[in-house]
């Protein structure tokens, strides 16, 4: 990787890029992987937290690979002090020519989640606008939020840019983002560089996308089972 391919945004604390180097080193090792996932997800949400009026009510959404790593430590920094739920989906992300999609094909929906006003998309890497688009898209109308957010530790560079075209200025003002770095490289199958170190379902030890694999995260089983 260049030295020009990533640059740091102001969020990322000395704590936080040595837990981006260790996404990288832990590439091989799912464990300590997931681990360092679940930590990233608290700075995420200690940072959103930080920018959140008393009065938020949040709505967590959360793709099924990432809802027992990075958005586990969302929720946990932001249940702290503000009503928190969740939603998870199961997208179907495949290519198409020009471009992918990911419809979703199983969610879950935590009860009272329509009275939240703050949603929260969170994503281990952005590397388009497909599934946060769809994500969105899901419950824009489902509740009145004031401000969407979303967040996740790596993005690449065109990717705010890309998913603020997907929709009306009404809805894209309402876009905040946080990130803790921002990548300009992607390789020929369109993975970002350096990323988070590869394909997500593989570095958190699943085998294939949660929805061809009947994957439920213990987050949905908790929520829903108790």
């Amino acid at each position: 990787m260049s030295t020009e391919a990533r640059s740091l945004s102001p969020y990322a604390t000395d704590a936080v890029q040595q837990a981006l180097r260790d996404l990288l080193a832990y590439r091989n090792t799912p464990a300590k992987y997931q681990e360092t996932m679940v930590t990233i997800g608290h700075y995420l949400g200690d940072e959103l937290e930080g920018q959140l009026p008393s009065t938020a009510k949040c709505l967590v959404v959360s793709t099924a690979e990432d809802a027992d790593f990075l958005s586990r430590g969302v929720i946990d920094s932001l249940a702290k002090k503000h009503t928190t739920k969740a939603a998870v989906f199961w997208n179907n992300h495949y290519p198409i020519p020009g471009g992918s999609i990911a419809p979703v094909v199983h969610k879950y929906l935590q009860p009272g989640f329509e009275e939240s006003n703050v949603l929260v998309i969170v994503k281990s890497v952005i590397s388009g606008s497909c599934v946060v688009r769809t994500n969105i898209l899901e419950l824009i109308e489902r509740l009145d939020a004031e401000t969407i957010y979303i967040v996740s530790p790596v993005m690449h560079s065109k990717s705010e840019e890309f998913l603020r075209k997907e929709f009306p200025d009404d809805i894209a003002n309402k876009f905040k983002f946080i990130c803790f770095a921002i990548d300009s490289e992607k390789d020929l199958g369109g993975e970002v560089k350096p990323g988070i170190g590869g394909q997500i379902y593989q570095l958190l030890g699943m085998k294939d996308q949660p929805v061809k694999t009947s994957f439920m995260p213990d987050l949905v089983k908790k929520l829903a089972f108790g």
